[in-house]
């Protein structure tokens, strides 16, 4: 639901972003009278949040990147005036036109000397295609105006912007989930040049985009992978070994997740439970259900009731 708050008072601001955003803390960089507006529709679990304020910067500190608060990334998207972004070790400044992404789980800063006006999307990190080690290699790295890629997006985003009021009525959680994967394949296509030179990673990322591509196949497995890939079962399991999670692990999880954002999905209210099961390769109801409680601590039934 859409909500347009106005505060004349940096304490008021200071209250209103943490309750908008995760816990931050803020500083005010110049004196005088400060006035800032935020405009913020969540669309399912996604948020648009337009901003306009005086000079200003946040701070996602250590002790508030751990406490618990959500697992988000923010994609900032600078419309007016300049932002300085630092994560990571890195820091890069926003002109009018860069966008940038940077994880709530971390510590980061985000500055603003003069007035400015920026969209952030608010992503939780299983809505993002991209995995954590390579958004962990893309913070604070700006995707410039300049850059080819930045045009597929950059219009977009200036539009949902300016109509945040209207995405209730005209179906905006859809909107809102091809808005996030498109920000995914601009940063993931732009700046992977400079930021996966790792051929493993590389490897990585190519079986894990097969296995998302394949959810739907009952018969998907190492095997299946392997020889998708020209590689022998034994160099994919090698492939995995020192990662969070096995190929069959990684099986599992991309399907359970993919499995509640069928559930939240308000199009697919009607599809029944066993349905969503099947979509995602489990045509067994008690398998799906007994997969699905141990990775989400619910039943898909419960899961789909509360959102």
């Amino acid at each position: 639901m859409y909500q347009l708050q106005h505060v004349d008072s940096f304490t008021a601001w200071s209250r209103l972003i943490s309750d908008a955003f995760v816990k931050l803390r803020s500083e005010q960089i110049s004196s005088g009278h400060f006035t800032a507006t935020l405009g913020a529709n969540m669309l399912g679990e996604i948020g648009l949040m337009r901003i306009h304020a005086k000079p200003h910067a946040v701070k996602r500190t250590e002790d508030l990147s751990a406490s618990g608060d959500g697992d988000f990334y923010k994609v900032s998207y600078q419309l007016d005036g300049y932002g300085l972004l630092i994560q990571d070790g890195r820091e890069t400044l926003l002109a009018p036109g860069d966008l940038a992404i940077y994880d709530t789980q971390r510590p980061y800063t985000l500055a603003f000397e003069k007035p400015a006006s920026v969209l952030v999307t608010l992503v939780p990190h299983d809505l993002f295609r991209l995995s954590q080690q390579q958004v962990g290699q893309l913070t604070a790295v700006a995707l410039k105006e300049s850059h080819p890629l930045s045009g597929t997006v950059a219009p977009l985003l200036r539009h949902l912007g300016s109509n945040l009021s209207q995405w209730d009525e005209f179906g905006g959680y859809q909107l809102a989930r091809n808005t996030v994967d498109l920000l995914a394949t601009a940063l993931g296509g732009a700046l992977g040049a400079e930021c996966h030179g790792d051929a493993k990673l590389r490897q990585r990322e190519l079986v894990t985009g097969y296995i998302n591509a394949h959810l739907d196949d009952a018969d998907l497995g190492p095997a299946r992978i392997a020889a998708a890939h020209f590689m022998s079962v034994r160099s994919l399991h090698a492939l995995f070994e020192h990662q969070p999670l096995s190929v069959a692990a990684l099986i599992r999880h991309l399907r359970m997740r993919e499995a509640a954002r069928l559930l939240r999905d308000p199009l697919m209210a009607d599809l029944p439970v066993q349905a969503i099961g099947s979509r995602v390769g489990i045509a067994d109801a008690a398998g799906f259900s007994r997969m699905f409680s141990k990775e989400f601590g619910s039943t898909p039934g419960k899961y789909r009731d509360a959102a």
